[in-house]
């Protein structure tokens, strides 16, 4: 009885391993054919080396082992080389090896001992041959682990190379210091997301189903990423979040390796992309500034695509919710250098517009921190003041011009409560817009021609003066009408054959 118990319980391990590995398998983008066939091998193969008398008295364990465990062994490493292997393994994998032909040699000389019958000599060159394999290959691990090292190193080389290159390259402008607030649209990279985890809100995209069917449509777009700079007359150069670091683009698996919490296999390594202009060094320089000049960042909430770039600006006093530091999903590693610089508001300031709590971070009016949780536990927004109007700095509350129509276009929420405090707050934004109407909203993540035309344009020189406040709200209104509906021709549509969004 107790045999079986455990048996079971073994079976239960296995499966509960399995099911997480062939997760992570979709998670990188498998085909759901191939792990079905190799999901049926691993489950055999499990019941076989449990009850092998299931398959008939004559298929022994290591019949079992042969038959089904060679197959799902060369599936396992195929696939893990397919998707999952990273140069950084080189070093432990030749490990492995070393340490498996060391064992092997080992356990063929005690049996070599107590075997009689066979040759003395035989049972000696085995062991040498599996004793000096492993002896080479235990030094060719530590020789790789050196090489993996250069390796990882000539890449940031190379790329500050061609980084030093694209900042020089002509079209460069200088910083203006007139006297005016003005505020920049750096494009810092790209994000790879599902269509439905961005606009799929009204469509089941909520919640923890939500999360499971980005594990299984693979039905994905390219979003920008957007940090906004500010240089303001009076509290210097400033930024709202900062976008991606180059090696989540360009190392992906060694930037995440950093922490063993956050595991590459749980992520995956081609979610970002940034061409060498788009890194946050080359776009501030081209601009006129130096990522050093930047003494202040508000981060609108702790996810990883807008906090990525806090690495490049380790001098900077971090602003955030601190819900979100206690309570958000982000990863360390991002803000390890920064740590020990962050501040936290206290939206003790009063309301402001249609938000009850608010906090004038400076206490000029300024910038005004607003409190919208929901997307995180402590996301929230900024506004900032202009010379001709003011900006809104919307995070992740709203992706894109469109998600303003919450009614009609959403992005997944966490579902819940944290669903109710999203769209509490997307409706205080839309309040807020309909009683300023000096005030325009810029995004993080806006793939729609507000962003791409009309802000880029406006924003080119920094300051978009009244025309250009003008020209961003009648944007606002060929897209929306007053109540905030969609007019015709501006709902998103996905076509697969060219994995875009149009708008119709």
């Amino acid at each position: 009885m107790m045999k079986t118990l455990g048996k079971i319980l073994l079976l239960a391990l296995a499966l509960a391993v399995m099911a997480a590995w062939l997760v992570v398998l979709r998670l990188k983008d498998v085909a759901a054919p191939v792990l079905v066939v190799y999901g049926l091998l691993l489950l055999g193969l499990v019941i076989g080396l449990l009850w092998p008398g299931v398959y008939g008295r004559r298929l022994a364990r290591a019949r079992v082992g042969w038959f089904l465990g060679v197959p799902a062994g060369l599936g396992t490493l195929g696939l893990y080389f397919a998707v999952v292997f990273y140069i950084a393994d080189i070093p432990v994998l030749l490990g492995l090896a070393a340490a498996a032909s060391l064992a092997g040699a080992m356990v063929a000389g005690s049996r070599g001992r107590r075997d009689v019958a066979k040759p003395a000599a035989s049972r000696s060159r085995r062991v040498f041959v599996l004793g000096g394999v492993g002896v080479a290959l235990g030094a060719l691990s530590g020789l790789s682990a050196g090489w993996v090292e250069r390796h990882r190193q000539n890449q940031p080389a190379r790329a500050g190379k061609e980084r030093e290159e694209a900042i020089r390259a002509p079209g460069g402008r200088q910083r203006m210091t007139d006297g005016a607030v003005r505020v920049f649209p750096p494009h810092t990279g790209d994000t790879v997301v599902t269509f439905g985890q961005f606009y799929g809100g009204l469509d089941g995209w909520e919640g923890p189903n939500g999360y499971l069917r980005t594990l299984l449509d693979k039905a994905t777009i390219t979003v920008p990423v957007y940090a906004y700079l500010v240089d303001h007359p009076r509290h210097g150069v400033m930024m709202i979040d900062a976008g991606i670091h180059w090696e989540q683009a360009h190392d992906h698996d060694g930037y995440y390796n950093h922490n063993a919490m956050v595991s590459r296999l749980l992520s995956d390594r081609d979610e970002y992309t940034m061409t060498t202009e788009q890194d946050l060094r080359v776009r501030l320089a081209r601009l006129g500034y130096d990522v050093k000049d930047v003494t202040t960042v508000f981060l609108t909430h702790v996810h990883d695509d807008h906090a990525g770039g806090l690495r490049h600006l380790p001098q900077a006093t971090v602003t955030l919710d601190r819900r979100d530091w206690d309570h958000g999903v982000l990863y360390p590693y991002s803000f390890d250098l920064v740590k020990d610089k962050l501040t936290f508001p206290r939206f003790d300031s009063g309301a402001f517009h249609a938000f009850p709590e608010s906090q004038d971070h400076f206490g000029d009016g300024s910038v005004i921190l607003l409190p919208t949780p929901g997307h995180s536990p402590g996301h929230m927004c900024v506004l900032l003041r202009m010379d001709d109007g003011n900006a809104l700095f919307t995070g992740d509350t709203l992706y894109t011009l469109p998600h303003l129509a919450v009614d009609q276009v959403r992005q997944m929420t966490i579902g819940g409560t944290d669903t109710v405090h999203q769209l509490d707050a997307a409706r205080r934004i839309q309040d807020l817009l309909t009683s300023a109407p000096t005030t325009v909203p810029l995004f993080a993540h806006d793939n729609t021609p507000y962003q791409l035309d009309a802000v880029e344009s406006v924003l080119s020189q920094g300051i978009p003066g009244t025309a250009g406040i003008r020209r961003l709200r009648r944007h606002m209104s060929t897209v929306l009408t007053p109540d905030w509906r969609l007019r015709p021709g501006h709902r998103p549509q996905f076509v697969p054959e060219q994995a875009r969004v149009e708008f119709r």
